[in-house]
């Protein structure tokens, strides 16, 4: 047997953990989640704490951040090749939330852009986390905005993903957070045949976003989508002041009186993705 095979073998109350723990079917575990099984077997505070650092010294754990741990599973093999789905790393850093922006957009496959960093939504005020060089943004939401999003299995663990209209209405109210205003336009397109367009227009407005109505009606218009009688519930018709298309680029460009827009992105690249 080598070193690196006796530095991951089990003392009692360490197996007792990982089997309790894995037989309810938990790949996440909070401190106080390995309190409940350990105290009853006479393991104090300390005794607790200890168990999880020589679990993670062992790698037979992930500390993902304080107090909270993800269960490596026995098909990583002695030399951990093995990274659980950073989606369900997501999940388990914060409550509520839901997996949004670029990155639901991406989970869609309705942008190419790797999703780095992880976005995730909520309604709590969080810095960045990395785990194992990955970085999980969090990006604080008023409540009204907290809505849209639905329960997916991933590697048999639950996580609260954006709803594909919620994915690229958010993606209009933040184009930053999507890549930028084209990454949002490719959803449109290229969920053309699942995206239900009234339940995207309500949830847009719901945004209470003027400037993210006006962003969602100049493409359903320039991409011929819906029909007029859409259009018309995301016309506002108060202000007349112009806002770029593009939030990060400049503020030249030719005007679009209709949705009172700036198109600040070059003509050739407005459309020319759709042929890829």
């Amino acid at each position: 047997m080598t070193n690196q095979t006796l530095s991951r073998t089990l003392s009692e109350r360490e197996s007792r953990l990982l089997s309790t723990l894995s037989a309810e079917g938990r790949t996440v575990f909070s401190v106080d989640d390995a309190r409940a099984v350990l105290e009853p077997v006479g393991a104090d505070d300390a005794d607790v704490r200890k168990v999880l650092h020589r679990l993670n010294r062992k790698g037979w754990v992930k500390r993902l951040q304080r107090g909270r741990y993800l269960i490596v599973p026995l098909e990583a093999g002695p030399d951990l090749e093995w990274a659980e789905h950073e989606y369900v790393v997501a999940a388990s850093l914060v409550e509520p939330y839901y997996l949004a922006y670029g990155t639901a957009l991406h989970y869609y496959g309705y942008t190419e852009r790797s999703p780095d960093p992880i976005i995730v939504a909520t309604t709590r005020r969080k810095r960045p986390v990395t785990v194992d060089g990955r970085t999980y943004r969090f990006v604080t939401l008023r409540s009204y905005k907290f809505f849209g999003y639905e329960t997916i299995s991933l590697t048999g663990d639950e996580v609260h993903m954006a709803e594909r209209e919620k994915a690229i209405a958010d993606g209009f109210d933040h184009p930053k957070l999507a890549g930028g205003v084209l990454e949002p336009a490719r959803g449109l397109w290229f969920g053309s045949q699942e995206l239900d367009w009234q339940r995207l227009v309500s949830y847009t407005l719901r945004l209470r976003n003027q400037v993210a109505a006006r962003r969602l009606g100049y493409w359903l218009e320039r991409l011929d989508l819906v029909s007029e009688d859409t259009l018309l519930r995301l016309e506002d018709g108060g202000g007349h002041s112009y806002v770029p298309l593009e939030p990060a680029g400049t503020r030249e460009g030719p005007r679009s009186p209709r949705w009172r827009l700036i198109v600040n992105v070059p003509e050739r690249q407005l459309l020319e993705w759709r042929e890829h």
